[in-house]
């Protein structure tokens, strides 16, 4: 019965969707809420909503935040004596609407191992909120250590949806993008229905505006945590770095703040990862791109013959070597003005102004002098490249397989057919040094015109090596094998 009124009224309803109301002429002041429970059935999941762990349970994980307290009376039997008491279930403690000056360190750690079940301390606290046309409050933390799951498929996300303290959902998807899928927390907004779903989240104007402003808040802070302790942001970047680098396919309104917190291995440095910032302050006088290499460990691209060029004349080149960075380089055209070029992909040209001239005279003059060599390989190799020309990226190494600008890497073939995609195979360009030995007595055998069909297995055999020292599979190791002893046995 309302204040102010002689009547109640009754509500009612079996929960199938329909519901009556009537007038009640002697109800009492008030408001009680009536509940005819289910009988229990293990097989629908239908549990005993009476039993006290159950009840514990629900207001918890739903109610546990409520500025409210919610009051059971408990029973207990002792020596046969039973005494009743009164507990209050839920904590009432919503840190995140308090304000930040008066919540200590320890308050935080402990918020955060009860959200997120993680016995370690998080190595960053994010505490915001919002006012104005619709208002939010968020407290949001970043794992010291990355969880098991996070490159499983279906692995939950961390962030809990609640409406005015009202436990809404775990899990929410909606709230952050999938490279941010680490951070644990909790949001609570003011304005939205507390019987919203998965399926309107995804098109509500103040979910969408939340992820928003919360993804510039999160890189924003770990960009502060690069600059005023790279102690930690290195520990960050150990931990998340490749998950956070796929923002860089799908999120281009953040991309050039993602990759401003991005780290890479670069020759520069054994050791220490370089960001693209300092890459770019390093860069020698003329040079237009930022260079790099994909590859399946930094040894593996070290040793590499597209390295031999960058590294006689110094260039630095960033070794990438995590699945996702075959993928991102390609929707990454440039950053700060300066466009990424894969070192093992198209020309090279690394003479300077002064030396070009007479650089490219000089190539000229190579070319007509290799031509007859260049065609026929060309043909004898034709079902395994596209093309055989002149290197000017070799130094020590007697021939390199490269892509045009445009092609698939073998690596990213493999991942697209691994997932069940069916492309192409992509034939790429062998590049042979002629400054090398084996090249030049190559190009030598070939004018005497001295037995064709031996010079087509040293082809295929300089072939065979070349992709070898890329790291990639032959397509016949058994016929190179048999190819290589003999040409052992004939030079002993």
């Amino acid at each position: 019965r309302r204040a102010g009124e002689s009547h109640g009224t009754r509500w009612e309803s079996n929960g199938e969707g329909t519901y009556t109301l009537e007038r009640v002429e002697d109800a009492p002041p008030g408001t009680s809420v009536t509940l005819h429970l289910k009988p229990v059935d293990t097989e629908d999941h239908l549990f005993d909503y009476t039993d006290e762990w159950k009840i514990r349970e629900i207001v918890r994980r739903y109610s546990d935040f409520t500025p409210w307290p919610i009051r059971m009376e408990v029973e207990r039997t002792k020596d046969g004596k039973t005494t009743r008491t009164t507990e209050t279930l839920n904590s009432m403690k919503a840190l995140w609407s308090r304000p930040q000056d008066e919540i200590g360190e320890d308050e935080y750690k402990e918020f955060y191992k009860h959200v997120s079940h993680d016995w370690t301390d998080p190595l960053e606290t994010i505490h915001t909120r919002a006012e104005g046309t619709f208002e939010y409050q968020a407290l949001l933390f970043i794992p010291s250590r990355a969880p098991y799951d996070l490159f499983m498929p279906g692995a939950k996300r961390g962030i809990q949806l609640y409406v005015k303290r009202v436990f809404i959902m775990d899990d929410c998807e909606a709230l952050l993008p999938d490279y941010l899928r680490f951070v644990k927390g909790v949001v609570d907004a003011q304005d939205l229905s507390l019987n919203i779903s998965r399926e309107t989240l995804q098109q509500d104007r103040q979910i969408q505006l939340m992820r928003r402003r919360l993804v510039k808040k999160i890189l924003s802070t770990v960009k502060t945590m690069m600059a005023s302790d790279p102690e930690r942001y290195r520990t960050f970047w150990r931990e998340f770095g490749r998950v956070v680098k796929e923002g860089l396919l799908n999120d281009f309104d953040n991309r050039d703040a993602i990759l401003q917190i991005s780290s890479f291995a670069s020759t520069h440095d054994a050791e220490k990862l370089t960001t693209l910032r300092e890459y770019v302050e390093r860069m020698k006088e003329g040079q237009q791109h930022i260079y790099y290499m994909t590859g399946e460990s930094r040894s593996v691209i070290e040793n590499s013959p597209h390295m031999e060029a960058f590294r006689d004349k110094g260039y630095e080149v960033l070794l990438l070597t995590d699945p996702v960075d075959e993928v991102w380089v390609s929707s990454v055209p440039e950053f700060d003005g300066k466009p990424l070029r894969s070192i093992a992909k198209g020309q090279v040209d690394l003479e300077s102004e002064e030396d070009r001239g007479k650089a490219g005279a000089e190539r000229d003059e190579r070319r007509k002098e290799f031509a007859g060599l260049l065609d026929w390989m060309t043909e004898t190799l034709k079902d395994q490249v596209k093309e055989v020309r002149l290197s000017s990226r070799l130094t020590t190494s007697p021939a390199c397989i490269v892509g045009e600008t445009g092609d698939l890497t073998p690596t990213l073939e493999k991942m697209y057919r691994a997932m069940g995609q069916d492309v192409p195979q992509v034939k790429r360009i062998l590049e042979v040094n002629p400054t090398h030995p084996l090249v030049t007595g190559l190009r030598t055998a070939h004018e005497k015109g001295e037995d064709r069909a031996g010079l087509a297995e040293t082809a295929e055999l300089l072939y065979g090596m070349a992709l070898l020292a890329e790291g990639g599979e032959l397509p016949d190791p058994a016929r190179f094998t048999r190819l290589l002893a003999e040409r052992l046995t004939r030079a002993l």
